[in-house]
């Protein structure tokens, strides 16, 4: 499966797994923010409805940011030597269900009137929409669980590139800490 990360060189790994935890961060920071700060300032300013009408507006980028970030997360999985199946099944979970995200906003959006600010069957709206916030949670949660991965696995490929580097660097000329021990 995928290019033999051997044949990849160590810059381009490094770069493909930066670009990972930035589109992570740029994901799930966006949708924490969001989330935490926005949607509670707008409703405080503008009322649970307009901010719902303008937050309609906004999470499709959200989700584009979401399928794009999972794109370089596959290809981070595909070069990497450890843990490959486990983060790239993460990953298209993550895939998947933002593209039910998708789907669900083209639903909910269906329930909106903008001109009047007005909700169609509210019950039904209410619950779709319920549902798609439950989803973006599990997503955030899987996304947590990714991000764990990555991270333990950028720091235990650190420590096997150089590991005679793992005590810090050492002078030339002087003995470290642990041949003295030895003596």
């Amino acid at each position: 499966m995928g290019m033999a990360p051997t044949m990849i060189p160590k810059w381009a790994r490094w770069l493909i797994r930066y670009l990972a935890l930035v589109a992570f961060a740029f994901w799930q920071g966006g949708f924490v923010f969001y989330a935490g700060v926005v949607v509670p300032v707008g409703a405080s300013v503008w009322g649970d409805r307009t901010q719902g009408f303008f937050t309609r507006l906004v999470t499709p980028w959200m989700n584009v940011a979401g399928l794009a970030a999972c794109c370089i997360f596959i290809l981070d999985a595909l070069i990497s030597r450890q843990r490959r199946k486990s983060r790239l099944i993460m990953t298209l979970v993550m895939a998947l269900s933002v593209f039910f995200l998708f789907y669900l906003q083209s639903q909910i959006n269906k329930h909106l009137d903008p001109d009047s600010e007005s909700i169609a069957n509210h019950p039904v709206f209410r619950w779709k929409h319920q549902v798609y916030l439950w989803l973006c949670t599990t997503n955030w949660l899987i996304s947590l669980f990714w991000l764990g991965l990555t991270v333990s696995l950028t720091e235990s490929t650190t420590n096997q590139i150089n590991p005679e580097k793992q005590n810090g660097p050492q002078m030339k000329g002087i003995p470290d800490a642990s041949a003295a021990q030895e003596a």
